[in-house]
């Protein structure tokens, strides 16, 4: 199988997240976070499928917020909610750190089985401390994955993106 071929469908996925609508516009901060990982990827600080909410991916999530939002009135610059809510999108799935811990105890159920399954937000709500205690990381599908590591595809991602969050 092409990933080449399965673009469109990642196209179609990217123009249209489920978003907030505040005030008649759609909430940009999946786009933004999707516009932090493909840069990273691009960089290749990000070398799997697995997005943890590091440090390097925080702080490009603050850089790209003020290169294509700015300053707002309406939207805040919030990392953990996009982080937490992208698990409703198809390509996205939230990988709870004691699911990791159970399975390096060998538990019979492999990491990240339960896609369909969504998660809770954690107590401490969607600060990056409480993210990252209750998440291990989230995983993006490996097709996707290998669509990132092509430059054409990035940038057909990268201009959906622009294109349909920050018109």
């Amino acid at each position: 199988m092409n990933p080449m071929n399965e673009l469109n469908d990642y196209l179609k996925a990217f123009s249209s997240l489920h978003t907030a609508r505040i005030k008649g516009r759609r909430a940009p901060h999946k786009a933004v976070l999707l516009l932090a990982i493909i840069d990273l990827v691009e960089r290749a600080e990000i070398t799997s499928p697995r997005i943890e909410l590091s440090d390097a991916l925080s702080h490009k999530f603050t850089v790209v917020w003020k290169k294509y939002v700015g300053e707002s009135a309406i939207f805040t610059a919030d990392i953990g909610k996009p982080y937490f809510h992208m698990q409703h999108e198809l390509f996205w799935c939230l990988v709870e750190r004691h699911a990791v811990e159970g399975a390096l105890a060998a538990e019979p159920h492999p990491v990240g089985a339960s896609k369909e399954e969504k998660k809770s937000l954690p107590r401490g709500g969607y600060s990056i401390k409480a993210m990252r205690r209750a998440f291990a990381y989230a995983e993006v599908d490996d097709l996707l994955f290998q669509l990132l590591q092509n430059s054409e595809a990035r940038a057909a991602l990268k201009n959906i993106l622009l294109h349909e969050y920050f018109k």
